[in-house]
């Protein structure tokens, strides 16, 4: 009986399985592969533009790709009445917070977002540290990034007066009366407030992307592997 029902076995299962198994994976091997390149281009144009002569970043409507990661240079004053503290930020062990202020463009109706930098956090977490802002017109050089990430996460999370978890986009511009510009500038340039600017350089995630291609890549092959040693068994068995 048992030999009757090996012998009625589709013997194109193990094909049938192997290809698609295949397909699967070089078709995810490929999709990652892509990705990784197509970062990788991200990262190679934000090394470019960061290191370019500054452009002004205009107080109107902008295309986002002609500023995304270029050296900008804004000029204003700062609101420190809204100004947020981007909590759990840890610089060199040490824990603390990211700086947002609003600045206001000069002869402009619109707010940039400014990261300013980093300032430690005391013991007592209800005693908030002192925030030098200058109050005249300045001008910020920086970097400018997408709303996105950390810092203009659109989530839930709960703010604790001038702390927040994340930067909310959408709730910052309800709290501002005038249009906020959608691209963040994070300061490069030093106007004597005492905080620290120790930026990194922003991750793309290439080589995530590039370690999940290689894996896809390697259970194709050892697929392949497998079904050809499947493939000989059989052909000795006959």
């Amino acid at each position: 009986m048992a030999k009757l029902t090996e012998r009625r076995r589709p013997v194109w299962l193990p094909t049938v399985a192997a290809v698609l198994v295949l397909a699967v994976t070089v078709y995810a091997g490929i999709w990652q592969a892509t990705k990784a390149m197509h970062k990788s281009a991200l990262q190679a144009r934000y090394e470019k533009l960061s290191k370019d002569l500054p452009v002004t970043l205009p107080g109107d409507a902008i295309e986002e790709d002609a500023y995304r990661y270029r050296r900008v240079t804004v000029t204003g004053r700062f609101d420190p009445a809204q100004e947020v503290l981007l909590d759990n930020v840890v610089l060199k062990g040490i824990p603390g917070y990211e700086v947002i202020t609003p600045l206001k463009l000069e002869h402009e109706a619109a707010y940039v977002l400014i990261n300013r930098g980093w300032v430690a956090r005391g013991a007592d977490r209800s005693l908030l540290p002192e925030i030098r802002t200058p109050l005249g017109v300045v001008t910020i050089e920086g970097i400018a990034v997408p709303p996105s990430g950390k810092f203009l996460e659109l989530s839930s999370q709960t703010v604790e007066g001038k702390v927040w978890q994340n930067l909310h986009f959408k709730r910052m511009q309800g709290l501002l009366p005038l249009r906020l510009q959608t691209l963040m500038v994070t300061q490069l340039n030093n106007n004597g407030d005492g905080l620290q600017r120790h930026w990194e350089q922003p991750d793309t995630g290439m080589e995530k992307n590039a370690g999940y291609a290689f894996q896809w890549f390697v259970m194709a092959i050892a697929t392949i592997v497998i079904y050809g040693v499947h493939y000989a068994k059989q052909r000795k068995s006959k």
